[in-house]
């Protein structure tokens, strides 16, 4: 599940280079950022659900939810580092975090749901 899902965030984090041959550099640095963060926040969510998805349920719970409270800190933290050290075009950036943010976390759930219906038809 976590290598499919990596695949699939590499392929469309490679089309968003695309970006840069069609928009100005300071759009693109934006678009290709945002996605990056949101990224990150996605692969190590669906790395935590892949590693402790065998796992006790209780243990996965608190594994699960631990894990969003320190990739949400450490969001913030990069967002408002990004956002503030930077002169990177703003608008492109939250627009391209905040839909990539939403299309990762759906098929983040998506996934997660097929492995779980899988996981008790056993």
């Amino acid at each position: 599940m976590f290598a499919n899902f990596t695949k699939w965030v590499l392929i469309i984090g490679l089309l968003t280079l695309i970006s840069f041959i069609i928009l100005p550099v300071d759009p693109a640095v934006g678009i290709v950022s945002g996605y990056m963060l949101s990224s990150i926040f996605s692969v190590s969510g669906m790395f935590v659900i892949d590693r402790f998805f065998h796992a006790d349920q209780s243990i996965f719970v608190k594994a699960f939810f631990f894990s969003m409270i320190v990739r949400f800190l450490l969001i913030i933290v990069l967002l408002g580092l990004i956002l503030g050290l930077t002169k990177i075009e703003e608008i492109f950036f939250t627009v391209s975090f905040l839909i990539s943010y939403l299309f990762q976390s759906v098929t983040e759930m998506i996934l997660f749901n097929n492995s779980l219906q899988r996981h008790s038809n056993k």
